[in-house]
């Protein structure tokens, strides 16, 4: 009995430091990190590739894949330590973000403050974004929320880029709820 009541404390306590450490990374904007896959203005689309721990381009039809629209109108990547699982209705990738300031190169490890989400539908699953800006971008103009201007041309590119009617928009959502989404992958 000595035993399982040791056994149980101790999970209870590790159990309670790894619950802490989690709400702490969301809590804390300082431990959010994004890495950048594709820089602003540029058109080539680039995955992370774990296995060879790579930036790849992604292949289609035996070519790279070219955005045939306008350039990213922000630096592409994803959340670090994120992972949408399937069996909870993601795409087995990390969480997709856009990072608005001037571009980054690839590979940048970038701490970020989230601002917003563009809620997506791409082949009818949920294919959300995350907006997010450097995180104490004294000098950013949307230190709080997306201005509509903003929201009108991120819109406008997401609901295009991959071809007219393939990504259907949903919703806009506030920092609140692009923190909640992270912590839903949160690994």
């Amino acid at each position: 009995m000595k035993y399982i009541i040791s056994f149980s404390l101790i999970a209870f306590i590790l159990y309670g430091c790894d619950f802490q450490q989690k709400e702490n990374i969301i809590n804390d904007s300082n431990s959010l990190n994004a890495i950048i896959e594709i820089p602003a203005g540029t058109n080539i689309k680039f995955e992370y590739n774990y296995d060879s721990q790579n930036f790849e381009a992604q292949i289609v039809d035996g070519q790279k894949r070219i955005i045939n629209y306008l350039p990213y109108p922000g630096n592409y990547g994803f959340i670090e330590n994120t992972f949408m699982d399937p069996s909870l209705g993601g795409d087995g990738d990390a969480l997709d973000v856009l990072v608005i300031c001037e571009a980054l190169n690839q590979g940048k490890k970038i701490n970020i403050e989230p601002i917003g989400i563009l809620k997506l539908m791409d082949d009818g699953e949920e294919d959300h974004k995350i907006i997010a800006i450097p995180n104490n971008d004294q000098g950013s103009f949307m230190s709080d929320s997306i201005p509509n201007s903003v929201k009108i041309i991120l819109k406008t590119w997401f609901s295009n880029y991959k071809g007219f009617g393939e990504m259907q928009f949903v919703s806009w959502g506030d920092k609140k709820q692009a923190l909640n989404e992270i912590k839903k992958w949160q690994l």
